[in-house]
């Protein structure tokens, strides 16, 4: 427990933006509930003054942990929704208004279908994979609205295209701290090519 009220000092202090050489020595290999579920309260008070839950309070935890990961991500608004949906298990999505809304008043989704194997997750699995969604994020900020838009018409349409947008995800998750976890965890990107780019990047194992 010590290790990871540290953990939270500690990139509470330092992230304004991450570097490789900050990810291997600040970030864990693993997150478990025992160790981290005590400091819930801690979490909340650092990460958690613009995110939302409806239905997910249960996901709660690996949200935050999640989201410690992206210091850019922690001044947007983030709703965690869980209900009854088709398509995949869990998505990315954000808000119609980000169009015409700043920054820092943009919103972003994470949609979660009920009843999924996402909330049979043990807690690193579900970091890995709320993670890879923020990852996510980070392409819809740099792409704009309309990029998105775009991309996203390119996505359903092109199974090449899907692909390699959902491996940069990996990619962007594993560059924010999360390589660990994706490498337990991840759906587009094999074990082999998450580790040599781990190593590639330094992470160690």
């Amino acid at each position: 427990m010590l290790k990871a009220a540290f953990y939270i000092l500690t990139i509470s202090f330092f992230f304004n933006t991450v570097s490789l050489s900050q990810t291997e020595s600040t970030f864990p290999k693993t997150y478990s509930e025992e160790e981290y579920t005590p400091l819930l309260d801690s979490l909340r008070q650092a990460y958690g003054e613009k995110i939302s839950y409806k239905n997910s309070e249960q996901i709660e935890l690996a949200t935050l942990l999640a989201i410690s990961h992206y210091p850019f991500l922690q001044n947007r608004k983030v709703k965690v929704i869980i209900r009854k949906v088709k398509g995949a298990p869990v998505e990315a999505s954000f808000s119609p208004l980000n169009v015409v809304t700043p920054a820092r008043s943009k919103v972003y989704k994470i949609i979660i279908k009920e009843n999924s194997f996402m909330e049979r997750l043990s807690l690193n699995k579900q970091v890995a994979a709320l993670g890879h969604e923020m990852a996510h994020f980070i392409q819809y900020e740099e792409r704009g609205y309309f990029g998105t838009l775009f991309g996203l018409l390119r996505y359903v349409s092109s199974d090449k295209y899907r692909i390699k947008f959902e491996k940069t995800a990996d990619k962007i998750a594993m560059d924010h701290g999360l390589g660990p976890q994706m490498l337990e965890f991840a759906f587009y990107t094999s074990k082999e090519d998450i580790q040599n780019y781990m190593n590639q990047m330094g992470y160690g194992n």
